[in-house]
């Protein structure tokens, strides 16, 4: 699924969001994460050739919320 387009969050779900240092550095922010959050997540930039990073979230302990 996709999550975001450059700035712009696709997903529906409200507890995502991206942030940029207007440099190479892109962050995905998740609030409230959730067991069901747990995945690969990956950085996609349409070069060509496509560069991508793909990063592992583990998701540890109980829910506060």
């Amino acid at each position: 699924m996709i999550l975001t387009i450059h700035r712009h969050v696709i997903t529906k779900v409200q507890r995502f969001s991206v942030s940029h240092d207007s440099q190479k550095t892109w962050l995905l922010h998740v609030s409230g994460v959730q067991q069901e959050d747990r995945g690969y997540y990956m950085c996609q930039v349409n070069t060509n050739p496509m560069i991508n990073q793909v990063g592992y979230l583990q998701v540890v302990g109980k829910s506060l919320f």
